[in-house]
């Protein structure tokens, strides 16, 4: 699977989720590109945890400001990514699975996870985002 670039079609029109969004798609390419080891694979699912943290609290912050009627539907599909990374980073430590098998079942989830939620799901807010 190749790997997505950040397109200025992909703009939600707010600088600080943009920025946010522009950093996934960098985290992702970074991983594609890495030499996957353990110590590398830790680190990006921390970054992951963190991003989920920041981005999703202020995302849903500004769409609750904004108005968006579908907020609790958004939130829900959030609580499904930090579900999934939960359950990535927990097979991960039990398991005997290599950094590069694990990274690329990471990646292949992330790519995915872009096209249906951040370049769909997060363009049907574009209107209630209160922009700066």
């Amino acid at each position: 699977m190749e790997t997505l670039d950040w397109k200025p079609e992909y703009s939600v029109g707010h600088p600080a989720i943009d920025a946010d969004h522009k950093g996934l798609f960098a985290l992702v390419r970074e991983l594609r590109e890495a030499d996957m080891s353990d110590g590398l694979l830790t680190s990006i699912l921390g970054r992951l945890e963190a991003y989920a943290e920041g981005h999703f609290a202020r995302e849903e912050a500004m769409m609750r400001a904004g108005g968006y009627p579908d907020l609790d539907e958004h939130m829900a599909k959030h609580r499904v990514f930090v579900e999934w990374l939960d359950s990535v980073k927990k097979t991960y430590h039990r398991a005997a699975e290599s950094p590069f098998q694990v990274g690329e079942a990471v990646n292949d989830f992330l790519q995915r996870w872009l096209v249906e939620h951040i370049l769909e799901e997060d363009m049907q807010y574009r209107d209630y985002v209160v922009k700066p």
